[in-house]
């Protein structure tokens, strides 16, 4: 059976679906080629014939089909009385995969009797940045890749007729699970055929090559306990390995205490939420551009004072990036030690809101200064715990360290559903759908601080333990 697909990868198709609907603007006028149903692939083909014969120079989702093989392309025009193929694609470049889709389509529509004056990948455009209206022309690229598809005609006919050998034979094949599961793209079926892959297999050892962990995996070495203690693999690997073998946490002191030096009253945990619209929405915004919409921060006066907490959400439908900033700077005037984790994200939206808003650049400088990384002493592994399993993000670490909190009776439990909820709301009427989402988003992100505040406190009872 395929896997469930995500909430994020359906966020994907779905920008596919808007950013191919909205690359139709460059060419306007066109009659669209499918039937109502997707499904009904058979008369969108035959849709597509009857359009072409009747004079349609512009199809939308144009399908033709060759020798059993099915290609749906985005836009099809005709110029000059010669036809001209585009495939639209949401990303800023082009990847192999993408040139090998090309090829594909190429083969199927010129094979099916409609030759092709020029096949090109549109994609769009990284620098554009919107200033009033959105300029489609100025959004995307063009390029030709016909020659690649023509380079590649001869391995696309190898490879439909080597996929046709398996679908006619009367069982499934017996591939083991490798690298493979995971080119181009995650298998759809990746729990089916690893449903035999045990618990602590060496595919939770992060940080270390696919290639090596399927080394070890073929080796025999197929769970973390059977790894020999000498071993090719990284310091970090080894930790993790000792710890699932001993199951004890390992804790150095000495590390510990030198990042708590470094961490001075008051306290202020702070976390950003981040969304990325492929079609520039705001002025002065670039595509995939991370627009800051919200953040959570817990205050803590002194070691043994009460937590208080201040949050910011921008309102929907407008830019938020003016209002985020003022907010922020206000919520953290007073003096100590800003605490993030991870801190890339909060670094690079800071440092893009100087260059929006100049007139806040030493305010934004002073607290940048004040930033330190909640992350080092785990990544570090000053502290590690078996749970982490290798991995020094906070869904690993929170259930390892604090197991009265967690996620996964959140709604919205991740930064990249965060981001998805927050979109759609750019867009949405409901306000008990607008309400309930606002309300998640809330619980979401002042989690991801409170779960800082608990872990850095665990931080301190282990160097007092360790004393005492």
């Amino acid at each position: 059976m395929r896997d469930a697909v995500s909430a994020e990868q359906q966020a994907v198709f779905n920008r596919g679906n808007n950013v191919g609907v909205l690359a139709q603007q460059l060419f306007p006028g066109g009659v669209d080629a499918t039937s109502g149903k997707r499904s009904n692939n058979g008369e969108s083909v035959k849709r597509t014939q009857e359009l072409i014969a009747s004079g349609s120079e512009v199809i939308y989702e144009a399908a033709f089909q060759h020798d059993r093989v099915l290609a749906i392309l985005d836009i099809l025009v005709k110029k000059e009385g010669k036809w001209y193929a585009y495939e639209v694609k949401s990303s800023i470049k082009i990847s192999q995969t993408y040139l090998l889709d090309a090829s594909l389509q190429y083969w199927v529509i010129t094979n099916s009797g409609l030759t092709l004056e020029d096949i090109n990948l549109i994609t769009v455009n990284s620098q554009y940045i919107r200033r009033g209206e959105l300029k489609i022309h100025e959004l995307f690229n063009f390029t030709s890749v016909k020659k690649d598809a023509l380079k590649n005609q001869e391995m696309i006919k190898e490879n439909i007729d080597r996929s046709k050998h398996v679908l006619e034979g009367f069982s499934i094949p017996d591939i083991s699970i490798g690298e493979h599961c995971f080119s181009p793209y995650p298998c759809d079926f990746m729990k089916t055929c690893w449903k035999n892959v045990p618990k602590n297999s060496v595919f939770e050892i992060s940080g270390i090559p696919k290639s090596e962990q399927f080394n070890l995996y073929n080796a025999g070495f197929t769970t973390i306990k059977k790894i020999p203690k000498k071993n090719d693999l990284d310091k970090n690997a080894n930790i993790h390995i000792e710890a699932i073998k001993t199951g004890e946490v390992k804790v150095d002191l000495v590390g510990i205490k030198k990042f708590l030096e470094k961490v001075k009253y008051p306290l202020l945990f702070m976390d950003f939420e981040t969304f990325m619209p492929a079609v520039p929405i705001f002025n002065n915004t670039k595509p995939y551009q991370h627009i800051p919409f919200q953040y959570s921060i817990h205050f803590k006066k002194d070691k043994n004072a009460a937590v208080e907490h201040f949050e910011f959400l921008a309102e929907q439908g407008v830019d938020p990036r003016r209002s985020f900033i003022e907010s922020l700077l206000k919520d953290t005037e007073t003096e100590g030690t800003i605490l993030v984790y991870d801190v890339l994200m909060e670094r690079n939206v800071l440092n893009g809101l100087k260059n929006d808003f100049p007139e806040y650049s030493a305010v934004i400088d002073s607290r940048l200064k004040r930033i330190i990384d909640l992350v080092q002493p785990f990544q570090e592994r000053s502290y590690y715990h078996p749970a982490m399993k290798n991995s020094f993000s906070m869904k690993n670490l929170l259930p390892a360290l604090v197991p009265e909190l967690n996620y996964s009776n959140l709604k919205i439990s991740s930064g990249s559903i965060a981001m998805i909820a927050f979109e759609k709301l750019q867009k949405e009427t409901d306000m008990f759908k607008i309400l309930d989402t606002r309300d998640h988003l809330l619980e979401y992100c002042k989690l991801d601080t409170l779960a800082m505040v608990k872990v850095f406190e665990v931080l301190e009872k282990e160097v007092l333990k360790l004393e005492s």
